[in-house]
């Protein structure tokens, strides 16, 4: 059997000399085949693994149109780490709550009640919806306080009102104009707030009752101001007061009212 002579660097960077059969150098051969197999493998791997985890060609999967997409068309929901969406996706969705009136817009993941604040989305949404639904968002706001418009057609501003008594008498900040924020009139110089809303409602039911009169052809005394509805008889009225008038005109009654009847 033919010997080999084989030199192999030891520990100490000195050579020595190995007498190796034909069997023994076989499966030494093998062996640093497998090796470098294996090394080879290895590194490919390792390649493999530094590429999915470059941050330029990692990918994300939407849970709304079901695609997987690169990491930079992807949203990035600031309170919510347990779903995923896309960016178009999410953009579609905040368009259509706002539509909806429904500014409080929460993450689109099953039962998920994380918010999503306008900020984060405004680069993705068109400026009129983020402006509407900053807008949706500080009226929302404004639900525990009382609102009111200012009562001058010509100015209408939205108003607050905190049902603090000492500020009831208080100018508009547009108009500039007094007003009264507890009945949310034209302030009522010289009436304190019941007696006004009880005028202003005396004189509501006044204006219901003239509007039924003048549809019933009912009359009013010059003198005292009552209502006199006649049931029968003639055009010459005494009214409970004395004073008499006409029926069809409502003067004070002369004996050339008679002709009014005739006119009538």
């Amino acid at each position: 059997m033919a010997d080999i002579i084989s030199n192999v660097l030891n520990e100490n960077d000195e050579f020595r000399t190995l007498i190796l059969s034909d069997n023994e150098c076989a499966e030494e051969l093998q062996y640093q085949e497998v090796l470098a197999a294996s090394l080879e493998i290895f590194h490919l791997h390792m390649s493999l693994t530094q590429i999915e985890e470059s941050p330029e060609s990692s990918q994300g999967f939407c849970e709304i149109c079901l695609e997987t997409k690169v990491t930079n068309e992807m949203f990035k929901l600031e309170n919510c780490s347990d779903h995923s969406f896309c960016t178009d996706c999410i953009a579609q969705y905040v368009q259509s709550m706002i539509q909806d009136h429904i500014f409080s817009v929460t993450c689109p993941g099953l039962k998920c009640c994380a918010t999503i604040e306008p900020v984060s989305c405004k680069s993705i949404i068109p400026e009129n919806v983020f402006e509407k639904w900053e807008g949706g968002l500080s009226e929302s706001a404004l639900l525990d306080c009382e609102k009111f418009y200012c009562p001058y057609k010509d100015c209408s501003e939205l108003l607050i009102y905190d049902h603090d008594q000492d500020l009831i008498e208080c100018l508009c900040p547009v108009c500039q104009r007094l007003l009264c924020a507890a009945c949310g009139v034209p302030w009522h110089t010289g009436l304190d707030c019941d007696k006004f809303q009880n005028d202003e409602k005396n004189r509501e039911d006044d204006l219901k009752v003239e509007e039924l009169a003048s549809s019933s052809k009912w009359m009013k005394c010059p003198h005292c101001k009552h209502i006199v509805q006649k049931a029968d008889g003639c055009i010459h009225i005494t009214c409970w007061c004395g004073s008499q008038f006409c029926y069809i005109c409502g003067e004070t009654w002369s004996e050339s009212h008679w002709s009014c009847q005739i006119s009538e």
